[in-house]
């Protein structure tokens, strides 16, 4: 039976204005994230209840033991189960950050999480008292943001290939290319056709090719990253129907549909959070 008492509440924040740090708070028990694509790291512990998730390919269930880690542009979902409730906390953290701490305290300039998800009490806690809206308000940003560096040091060292040579095969390194593309070119009505043209590769192999490795099909992660985009212009003061225009959405209608359906939320309920 659907259960009546419907909870969907979403909060973002951002500990210092300044910062490209967005930390998030999501509670449901009526509505599951479709896979979608972040341009930053993520790091999420869950608070209440279980939640579903899809992460690198696999189906998982987590509860308040595990801390879950997402690389910037990995395809990946969570949502409800069995209609339970349940609470989850992320902070998302540009690559920059995670560079500038690269370069300060390993000596590398790009890394991936290992592992998907780990379990650590210590800094479960240490994520849980930081991405609490009451603790960051109370928090003055300096500490908020050394605390925030620590926490990310400890998880760079117990599930990061930070010291490691990361070696791609030509697939990957295609794929890559190709994801780059859609990128660097989210705002234009891009076609199978330009894909061959710019890679070279046969339009069946490139869809094949491309949903085995991202579990997306190209159009639907074109839809991901240009909602990603509309997140940045949305938090920088875009106006619905700019933000629209300038991320390749027909109209702001559609803009609403596919944000909405990603996030929970409408483009103007999400500007709200950054004005």
């Amino acid at each position: 039976m659907k259960n009546s008492n419907i909870i969907h509440n979403i909060k973002f924040s951002k500990p210092n204005i300044q910062k490209d740090i967005v930390v998030y708070e999501g509670h449901y028990n009526n509505f599951n994230h479709g896979k979608h694509v972040h341009e930053d790291y993520t790091i999420s512990v869950i608070q209440k209840g279980n939640m579903s998730a899809f992460l690198r390919g696999f189906n998982y269930k987590f509860d308040k033991s595990s801390i879950i880690t997402i690389n910037p542009d990995e395809i990946h979902s969570c949502g409800i189960i069995d209609q339970k409730e349940y609470k989850h906390r992320s902070i998302y953290i540009k690559p920059q950050t995670i560079i500038d701490i690269l370069k300060e305290n390993f000596s590398k300039k790009q890394l991936s999480f290992s592992n998907s998800h780990f379990n650590n009490d210590f800094l479960y806690n240490k994520l849980s008292f930081l991405t609490n809206e009451d603790n960051i308000s109370l928090i003055n940003k300096l500490s908020w943001e050394c605390e925030l560096i620590d926490i990310i040091n400890h998880i760079l060292k117990i599930n990061s290939k930070a010291n490691e040579i990361i070696e791609l095969p030509a697939h990957k390194i295609l794929i890559k290319k190709i994801k780059d593309y859609f990128n660097d070119n989210f705002f234009m009505q891009i076609t199978l056709d330009d894909i061959v043209k710019e890679f070279n590769i046969s339009k069946y192999h490139f869809v094949r090719l491309f949903k085995k490795h991202t579990f997306v099909s190209p159009h639907t992660y074109l839809m991901l990253v240009r909602v990603e985009k509309a997140k940045s212009f949305l938090q920088n003061g875009f106006s619905l129907t700019e933000t629209a225009y300038m991320c390749g959405f027909n109209d702001q209608s559609h803009l609403n549909k596919r944000f909405k359906t990603i996030t929970g939320l409408t483009p103007g309920e999400y500007k709200k959070f950054f004005t």
